[in-house]
């Protein structure tokens, strides 16, 4: 058996407490007279050693009372392993690209997933941890607290083989420790299929944070269409991963000024158009206003100005005319 707070065992000797207590509780017996007490001498004797007993019980019971709140809180259990004792060594992968951004029970997944691991590893505990785009090499997480609260999100997403390998790599090589890799991440689909080949060197755990959005819209594609002297028509196609949405807000900005503002209701796919003047450079942004990822929430675009075309005009007239 094993104890997660070992160090409150040592609260057992406050079993002393109540044995002192115990022994220096001389309970005197009062004298009372009576003018004939022969017929009282064998309830006396009754009386007092069931008052011994009582004592005896009542201590008893209060050391084991006091004992078994001591051993509830050093939290006792049983390791399903029989290596729980050699040396551990611990790496975890924190996947923090975008879509890490999802909405959990206490923000965002990342921090979430953040949350946990100083909540749930000791400061006394030597891991290695990794991001998409940091490492943290044989620390604690005491030492990089503030470092995974500012942790920031990422475009650069590892690919699986790649976690795999160098996650590996960060264990040390000398010694018979048990070794521990611990996947965090929202296991986006990706081109690549997952293949965990079992390597006997170390143990790998999946953690997968779960978000509590039903919807997500996202910017497809922006293009023209149906261009005239004039006019063009801007289109801009969205998709919809969930629910139903009703009123999506879609603006369009040239910088930071706004050009044209609608809504539009989406199932699976919609399209906002917008019409803008021809041959006119805008340095575009699309933004809509959707409460779930919020990196494909905008969308940059250029349409640049088209250069006059010099014409040369070949006549049998003089310039003159």
């Amino acid at each position: 058996m094993q104890f997660k707070h070992p160090e409150l065992l040592y609260a057992l000797l406050l079993l002393i407490v109540p044995i002192i207590i115990h022994l220096f509780q001389l309970r005197r017996f009062q004298k009372v007279e009576f003018t004939n007490v022969k017929f009282l001498k064998a309830v006396k004797l009754q009386t007092r050693k069931s008052s011994q007993i009582k004592k005896w019980l009542t201590l008893t019971t209060r050391l084991l009372l006091l004992a078994c709140a001591i051993l509830a809180f050093a939290q006792p259990f049983i390791p399903k392993t029989d290596n729980f004792n050699d040396q551990q060594e611990t790496v975890i992968y924190l996947d923090n690209s975008f879509s890490m951004q999802a909405k959990g029970q206490n923000g965002s997944l990342l921090n979430e997933a953040v949350q946990d691991i100083i909540g749930t590893i000791s400061d006394k505990d030597h891991i290695s941890i990794f991001t998409n785009d940091q490492t943290f090499t044989n620390t604690s997480v005491k030492a990089i607290n503030k470092e995974l609260i500012n942790l920031g999100f990422t475009a650069n997403q590892l690919s699986y083989d790649a976690v795999l390998l160098k996650g590996k790599q960060l264990f040390n090589s000398k010694g018979n420790s048990d070794k521990n890799l611990i996947l965090v991440s929202d296991f986006q689909q990706k081109t690549e299929t997952f293949i965990n080949n079992r390597d006997s060197t170390y143990n790998i755990s999946f953690v997968q944070p779960k978000s509590n959005l039903s919807a997500n819209v996202s910017i497809d594609s922006v293009f023209i269409n149906r261009p005239s002297t004039e006019t063009i028509e801007l289109v801009v196609r969205l998709k919809n991963f969930g629910e139903a949405t009703d009123d999506l807000g879609v603006s369009l900005y040239n910088h930071n000024e706004l050009l044209a503002k609608t809504t539009v209701s989406i199932e699976n796919e919609a399209d906002a158009n917008f019409t803008l003047a021809n041959n006119k450079e805008i340095n575009g942004r699309i933004q809509i206003e959707d409460a779930g990822l919020l990196y494909d929430n905008t969308f940059y675009f250029n349409i640049g100005q088209n250069p006059k075309i010099k014409v040369l005009s070949i006549n049998e007239e003089s310039d003159d005319s």
